[in-house]
């Protein structure tokens, strides 16, 4: 019975979106990947703001916050209530996008099958313009139960990835928009658009051949640097300086995939950068810095974490420590819905920490099995108050602290409360509002 009553949710919750959309005809440009949809989706949502009356969902990649998002209705605290009113509304906010010109959907895939797959995504939403990122084994455990042959674990990784790959380039494939923007440098992603030839296809990596590639980059305490690159283009070269965030070298893939949309709705490279600047902010928990206790720096990136993300947020953060002459300090959490993946997942993970963390503290049955064994004297924690409290006395003095986690029962950005030079901060932070507050604490009073 649970089970018919979210399919009539769902198919309801569509046929207003798709109603919604061929009422106020917007342009609608879709985001895909395994990592970084929501800083891209900020990033073109920087670029194009100035010049163009745009929206984008802020809440929700799925099957339910989408068209959430395109009827402009919160969706509360999920409770039966909730649905309920969100049924009442819906029929009454198919006008919400009035006068959009432009909408910015960020498509997530958790699954192979329906609803949570792109078939059933493209079913609501068919992008103008489409992009793909990347493609990583993130979400993996979904995906196991097409895998039937007796494989290796680094044969099984290849394989599912290659499906992931499969699923999230439909925003290509099958919804063939207008252009499609990709990342060359991902051969999953390349192998699934060789033969493609539907779409102009535009794209964006290390090698110049690409419509942009990549120059210097560099990152301090207070601001991160890139250098992009314009082969096309008479070689035209352009510096960004962001402020106030620490954004790791694999930045450039998303920071490329805005520039490419600004330049598929015929805007200037000048006012593309110009935008970007001024109006560039992240979502709470992706790459902020802050002032911490004992003279250490916070890079809070606790929203969630994949291992493509983690080699890169390590690789980077080791050198701005060495660069800096501080200790670097790893606050780690499970990653989490990697299926049978999740041991070789963590154990890649643990073999980047172990010549570069100067400490170690982790949170997560999966951490405590197979990080901490590799990991020199790393601490384990029941929770993360329980590790906030600790650090909150023991933190090392002007260190670099990196702290990233997956989302439930880990709650990283709980730990940072404890060790925040400034309290206010803690409205910065991930997972502040009512209902996860309300999550959190019922979690936390019952481990």
């Amino acid at each position: 019975m649970k089970k018919i009553f979210i399919w009539i949710l769902l198919y309801y919750l569509r046929f207003f979106a798709k109603l919604s959309l061929l009422i106020n005809r917007p342009k609608v440009i879709g985001i895909t990947g395994s990592v970084g949809k929501s800083s891209a989706r900020n990033v073109i949502y920087a670029i194009l703001k100035n010049h163009f009356k745009v929206k984008m969902i802020k809440e929700g990649n799925s099957e339910t916050g989408i068209p959430l998002g395109i009827l402009g209705i919160d969706p509360g605290n999920y409770q039966i209530s909730d649905w309920l009113r969100i049924m009442i509304l819906s029929p009454f906010k198919i006008f919400y996008l009035s006068g959009t010109k432009i909408l910015i959907v960020e498509m997530g895939i958790d699954s192979p099958y329906p609803p949570k797959n792109m078939d059933y995504l493209l079913s609501i939403v068919s992008p103008n313009i489409s992009v793909v990122l990347n493609v990583y084994p993130v979400h993996s455990e979904q995906f196991d139960s097409i895998i039937t042959n007796n494989l290796s674990s680094e044969e099984r990784t290849e394989l599912i990835t290659e499906r992931i790959a499969e699923e999230k380039t439909k925003i290509i494939t099958k919804a063939k928009p207008a252009i499609g923007i990709y990342n060359s440098d991902n051969q999953f992603i390349k192998e699934q658009l060789s033969d493609y030839k539907a779409t102009k296809l535009i794209s964006f990596g290390k090698n110049s051949k690409n419509n942009i590639s990549y120059g210097k980059y560099e990152v301090d305490l207070k601001k991160s640097c890139f250098e992009l690159l314009f082969p096309r283009l008479r070689s035209k070269k352009v510096n960004i300086e962001i402020k106030g965030y620490f954004l790791p070298k694999k930045y450039q893939e998303i920071l490329s995939a805005g520039f490419l949309v600004g330049l598929s709705l015929e805007l200037s490279i000048d006012k593309i950068k110009k935008s970007l600047i001024a109006n560039f902010i992240l979502p709470a928990g992706r790459s902020s810095i802050f002032e911490g206790i004992n003279d250490s720096v916070i890079i809070d990136s606790s929203y969630n974490a994949s291992r493509a993300s983690l080699l890169t947020f390590i690789e980077t953060t080791n050198l701005l420590s060495k660069k800096e002459n501080r200790p670097f300090v790893v606050i780690l959490g499970d990653m989490r819905e990697l299926g049978r993946e999740a041991e070789q997942e963590h154990k890649i993970v643990a073999e980047a920490l172990k010549n570069t963390a100067d400490y170690f503290f982790c949170v997560g049955e999966l951490t405590k099995k197979y990080v901490l064994p590799e990991i020199k004297n790393g601490h384990w924690f029941k929770n993360s108050v329980e590790l906030g409290q600790y650090l909150k006395t023991s933190l090392p003095y002007q260190s670099v602290v990196l702290v990233k986690g997956s989302q439930n029962t880990i709650f990283l950005e709980e730990a940072i409360k404890f060790i925040l030079k400034n309290k206010k901060d803690e409205k910065k932070l991930c997972r502040q509002n009512d209902f996860w507050l309300r999550q959190k604490s019922k979690f936390f009073q019952g481990v």
